[in-house]
């Protein structure tokens, strides 16, 4: 099943731009420019007096505005906004794109589920990218008569996107130098990956509560403390200053979250103590 130009079969304009005003006669013109008058002294009418001068058609366009026609959600709501506007042929022509709509993601999950069952990935990504069903129905099927000439779509080797096609039954990618088979043991996607942001370190000034807590674990665990002063050979003030500070840092940039303890620790170049408990 090909995919359908849905916004052509609604409005019957096809996806290249028209200019409405090539094809007009003169008359046809004049009306049209009657028409934009009449719209811009209802404006200045609505903006002198605080009326509302929109008529049925300006309220209609302002509704549809920001819905997309490849979502079934948006469609009802085209449909609602027709039928009660009065535009009876136009919600029929909403509901059979409705329903062609709903047959294709039915093909499509159908076709997902055989390239599951026959461990096809590569045929699971094509679909999940939004590619042709007919296309790749005919490799699922083994049938070459389903496939649709020209049929390409974008999927991703790692983070980078690439023009895929299939010849023959085979996957391509678009280069310079033209189409190349797709090797076996490349793995590609159907969705762009999810770019996290790289996380940078802060530096987080350490408040006088702070450092009441971590005087505190250090009170408790002795060993902290110990190996730090005979690494350095003793303990100063500033030294236990150093140590917290460095402590407090890690406690704060951690992802996931560790203890007080285990970031004084980390400063201190220790290792977690074992666990009694443990079987290892």
């Amino acid at each position: 099943m090909a995919r359908t130009d849905l916004v052509g079969l609604l409005t019957g304009i096809g996806p290249s731009p028209i200019d409405p005003t090539t094809a007009m006669t003169p008359r046809q013109a004049a009306l049209q420019r009657g028409a934009q008058y009449g719209q811009g002294f209802r404006r200045g009418v609505g903006a002198l007096t605080g009326a509302d001068t929109r008529t049925t058609g300006d309220l209609t366009q302002e509704a549809i505005q920001g819905l997309d026609f490849t979502k079934p959600e948006d469609l009802r709501k085209l449909a609602s906004i027709q039928r009660a506007t009065g535009d009876f042929v136009g919600a029929a022509k909403t509901a059979g794109a409705l329903q062609q709509l709903s047959q294709e993601k039915s093909t499509r999950d159908s076709l997902i589920r055989l390239a599951k069952s026959q461990k096809n990935s590569r045929a699971e990504e094509w679909l999940n990218s939004g590619g042709d069903v007919s296309t790749i129905a005919s490799v699922l099927l083994k049938d070459p008569s389903l496939a649709k000439a020209e049929a390409f779509t974008t999927m991703y080797e790692g983070d980078k996107a690439i023009r895929v096609g299939i010849i023959n039954g085979t996957l391509h990618k678009a280069t310079d130098k033209g189409w190349e088979v797709i090797p076996d043991d490349v793995k590609l996607s159907g969705t762009a990956p999810v770019k996290v942001p790289e996380r940078k370190p802060t530096s987080v000034a350490v408040t006088k509560e702070d450092k009441k807590v971590y005087n505190s674990v250090l009170e408790e665990n002795k060993d902290i403390e110990d190996t730090i002063s005979s690494r350095w050979g003793g303990t100063d003030v500033d030294q236990k200053t150093i140590l917290i500070d460095k402590a407090h840092q890690i406690w704060k940039n951690a992802d996931p979250q560790i203890t007080r303890e285990a970031a004084l620790r980390k400063a201190a170049e220790l290792e977690e103590p074992s666990d009694p408990f443990s079987n290892a």
